[in-house]
């Protein structure tokens, strides 16, 4: 009886784990090259407005090409209604130690950081992310991917 309990609650939790995020997706960059006027666009619905929701960034970018300490962000977000909002984060690819952050493999660096540590959307639909850089640059040679996570608390 206890192995048939134990199956059955772990077969629950591996069924409710997909249902806490909304969106995980990476987008890669082509000749590993973000060019500044081209935003990425990341797009998820949302059906439960009661939940707060955790809202973090990745970036994936090439070490021995990429020598920027950060990468300075604009993310508007908006829904179906129009409603709109706009942050201005920047994502530390470098700590005030001087060693980078993230993880490493091979010569490509991973690094995550929260844009939203407690999201509450007051509407259910769809929700739009667009990603731009705020550089001077036209384009950032070295960064591979960009990624969105959204999950439930």
């Amino acid at each position: 009886m206890k192995k048939i309990l134990v199956l059955l609650s772990a077969v629950l939790v591996l069924a409710s784990c997909g249902r806490r995020v909304l969106i995980d997706d990476m987008h890669q960059f082509a000749n590993d090259t973000w060019l500044r006027f081209e935003p990425e666009t990341f797009e998820f619905d949302v059906d439960n407005i009661d939940e707060p929701y955790l809202v973090t960034v990745a970036l994936k970018y090439d070490t021995t090409r990429l020598t920027d300490v950060s990468l300075p962000l604009v993310v508007e977000f908006f829904a179906d209604s129009n409603a709109r909002h706009t942050i201005f984060p920047v994502i530390r690819l470098v700590g005030r130690d001087g060693k980078r952050l993230g993880t490493t493999v091979d010569r490509y660096c991973t690094v995550t950081d929260t844009l939203d540590r407690c999201r509450l959307y007051n509407e259910k639909g769809r929700f739009t992310y667009r990603l731009k850089q705020r550089t001077s640059k036209y384009e950032i040679g070295g960064i591979n991917g960009l990624g969105l996570k959204v999950e439930k608390l």
